[in-house]
């Protein structure tokens, strides 16, 4: 990654000489959150004249409505025409709300990504703050008791979205959030408001809502003694707290290694330094049992998080930039924190694709938190068991600082892995078997020895294929390119990926035969599946239908500690960090399931996933044993992981990635056009690659494309890709990125997403 402060932005025209009036109080260049790369000069009015900070939100005229933006830069003179110039309408702030730092830090990542400096600044602030009427109230949603069955079964075929949404109220069976509801289903809210009209729900006003993620009182015990590694690692990273200035560290440590450890050690050093502290966790594993982890060593901690109400967002906000609280642990955007005197930046399981942003600003969170570090002084701590091969590669080419931790905590051994050719397994008239004559028999044996197992499979619903057997068609979403998915709980075909719902067809909507067969395997499938085989077990599915709240989640996981629960059947929420001593059995139903994605990154996805799955197994003293379900054996990501060899998987990937110059030994920008009429697509996309081929040489840039992308059309949107590819981050591809930010502003239609460093080309 280049941490260099290269801009996308162009020469202004404020930089040239400037004419000689000015007023006052001067100029000031405001950053507004619009995706245009330039900033606007406003006249600071007289009765502001040195009140005015960069850093601070000001009101500005803009068109005909008002818009709040930050100040960035103070002028005393411009070249733009006196009357061309307008003056701020309102000073927000008593004192700046970013410092220096964040805002040289925003405008490289505007510059980076491709993005404004004023959207830049969006992913930093609270949303109150980026408003002039402040925080706003939150609305939570409840089903009412007329809410029955029987009120359900009117809405199903008249009202689908009114029907999807009071079906999931009444499962939830408490409050929630107006817009975490929405968020969820993918509806607006007039769908709710209809409800309510009709008197099956209530829709309240409240100025916050308690947020579970603070009420956890779970501890975790400084450990009395380190081992070796975790020492050796502690004494690196506090060393070079006490030294000062900026370093990266690669913490490498197999499940189970005592990574939060070292991480506590680090940041105590830390704060007895009177600096402060950042950790980002992947949003999925941001628990309550996570965050009572660091509450119960550094007693009041900020956490933010996506899922926060306006309100309690501000707060947390505030109290870190006063320095009240010098411990911040949150998810992606917590890395813009404004912790004063920042001395670490811990961001455990870099690898985690959830650290990139999906929409603009389309940011790593991982890379900008090397970047902060970097214009800190801080020190950056990258913690995982399977890093990602760029991470892996800037450390074995010494860019960082490798930290190994080589064996569990204790001296526990790593699980057993077993592999299962699932061609191997005889079916019946139903199709293949879902578990192996294997992992049944150990699922079985765990259950008489009154042990926990764990099964994984990351896809949620029932069947994901409807398929029909005379035309060989599967029921597709009419506005997406993707399959629908039964769940045979609601009894309704689902699309995941805009939400929309129907009932199952009884006939192929294609050539009209009966029978449509349900194909492949879902959680829910797994659960029922499991329930059979079984039926003394005491079962719970966790997936994204299943808990629909944080409460549920922490619920679930509480009552499995407890000993209350046998087998957790889930997808990838029960990857990441659990911790339960009594688990000694895994099983991975499918190993294939992201195997053979068209994404260059899918090895290395699936290999990351199993060893992350395997190591919830043989934590406590009973070993533990993996069995991995898989129809391709012999694929080197399957062969690797069940023998935990991460860096003869890792050395194999990158010498196939530095042949085909993908990262980490190239650069890529993903480029994407959508709009409702596909020939505009086609067209655009063709008309911009054309222009990238006439400004940049093969040599510097080689522009794949376009090409449909792999789902072609989501949400009644048609969908074509570019892949840029270049050796480096070289003067061809800054000029190929600025060919797409003038192509994405001069035409307004098709909609342009400029993904830099993409994550996932799917």
């Amino acid at each position: 990654m280049d941490t260099g402060a290269d801009s996308l932005f162009p020469a202004s025209a404020e930089e040239a000489p400037a004419a000689p009036s000015a007023p006052v109080g001067g100029y000031a260049q405001v950053a507004l959150r619009k995706p245009l790369r330039t900033e606007f000069t406003y006249a600071v009015p007289a009765e502001l004249a040195g009140r005015v900070r960069p850093g601070m939100r000001v009101a500005v005229p803009f068109g005909s409505r008002r818009e709040v933006g930050v100040v960035v830069e103070l002028r005393a003179e411009t070249d733009v025409e006196a009357k061309r110039v307008r003056k701020l309408a309102a000073l927000l702030d008593d004192e700046p709300v970013l410092d220096a730092g964040l805002l040289e830090l925003t405008k490289w990542v505007a510059g980076y990504y491709a993005c404004s400096w004023g959207e830049a600044l969006g992913a930093v602030l609270p949303s109150s703050l980026k408003r002039e009427q402040g925080v706003r109230k939150v609305l939570m949603i409840s089903a009412r008791a007329e809410a029955d069955a029987a009120a359900l079964a009117e809405l199903v075929d008249a009202f689908p979205k009114q029907h999807r949404l009071l079906r999931t109220l009444l499962e939830l069976g408490a409050p929630i959030e107006l817009r975490e509801l929405t968020r969820q289903l993918n509806v607006s809210e007039a769908p709710a408001r209809s409800l309510e009209r009709r008197g099956l729900v209530t829709i309240q006003r409240v100025a916050s809502s308690p947020d579970p993620l603070l009420a956890s009182t779970r501890e975790r015990a400084r450990h009395a003694t380190l081992g070796a590694d975790q020492a050796a690692a502690v004494d690196a990273l506090t060393a070079r707290l006490r030294a000062g200035g900026y370093e990266t560290f690669l913490l490498q440590g197999v499940t189970g290694s005592g990574k939060t450890e070292v991480y506590l050690r680090a940041i105590e050093a830390a704060l007895e330094l009177g600096r402060g502290a950042i950790v980002l966790v992947p949003e999925i594993a941001l628990t309550p049992q996570t965050v009572g982890w660091f509450r119960s060593r550094f007693g009041d901690v900020a956490v933010l998080h996506s899922r926060m109400t306006d309100a309690q967002r501000l707060d947390m906000w505030q109290r870190v930039r006063r320095g009240e609280v010098r411990v911040v642990v949150g998810a992606r955007s917590a890395v813009f924190a404004p912790v004063p005197e920042l001395g670490v930046i811990v961001v455990d399981e870099e690898h985690e694709p959830s650290f990139k942003q999906g929409s603009s600003p389309r940011y790593s969170a991982r890379d900008v938190a090397v970047v902060r570090a970097s214009q800190t002084g801080a020190i950056c701590v990258l913690g995982s068991a399977t890093p990602s091969l760029e991470t892996w590669n800037n450390a074995r080419e010494g860019r960082y600082t490798l930290l190994e931790l080589r064996e569990r905590v204790g001296g526990g051994t790593l699980p057993r892995v077993e592999v299962v050719d699932m061609c191997q397994e005889k079916g019946d008239a139903d199709g293949p078997p879902l578990f192996s004559r294997r992992l049944a028999q150990l699922l079985e044996d765990r259950l008489a020895r009154k042990q926990q197992s764990i099964l994984f499979l990351n896809r949620r619903g029932f069947a994901p294929v409807l398929w029909c057997p005379g035309c060989h068609e599967t029921v597709h979403c009419p506005q997406c390119d993707v399959s629908l998915t039964f769940h045979r709980r609601i009894g309704r075909a689902v699309c995941h990926t805009c939400c929309e719902e129907i009932a199952p067809p009884t006939a192929c909507p294609s050539c009209t035969r009966p029978g449509l067969k349900y194909l492949g395997l879902g959680s829910e499938r797994v659960e029922s599946t499991l329930k059979k085989l079984l039926p003394a077990a005491r079962v719970a599915r966790m997936d994204s239908d299943t808990m629909r709240r944080r409460e549920d989640y922490e619920e679930t996981l509480e009552a499995f500690g407890r000993g209350e629960l046998d087998v957790l059947v889930g997808t990838q929420m029960i990857a990441k960090g659990l911790d339960f001593p009594n688990v000694t059995l895994v099983g991975i139903i499918s190993a294939d399931s992201a195997l053979h994605l068209p994404d260059f990154r899918a090895a290395e996805r699936t290999f990351q996933l199993l060893a992350q799955v395997a190591g919830r197994a043989g934590r406590g003293d009973e070993p533990g044993e993996i069995v991995v379900q898989t129809r391709a054996p012999e694929h080197p990501a399957i062969v690797r992981a069940a023998a935990h060899d991460f860096e003869g998987f890792a050395r194999a990937e990158d010498e196939l990635r530095d042949e085909l110059g993908y990262p980490p030994h190239g650069r890529l920008v993903r480029a994407v056009f959508e709009d409702e009429d596909e020939a505009r697509v086609v067209e655009a996309a063709a008309a911009c690659a054309a222009a990238l081929r006439e400004h940049t040489s093969p040599a510097e840039v080689l522009v794949l494309g376009p090409a449909p992308a792999a789902i072609a059309q989501v949400r009644g949107r048609h969908r074509r890709h570019l892949l840029l590819k270049a050796p480096e981050l070289n003067a061809g591809l800054k000029r190929a990125r600025s060919i797409l930010l003038r192509f994405g502003e001069d035409h307004p239609r098709p909609r342009l997403a400029i993904d830099v460093d993409p994550v996932s080309l799917l």
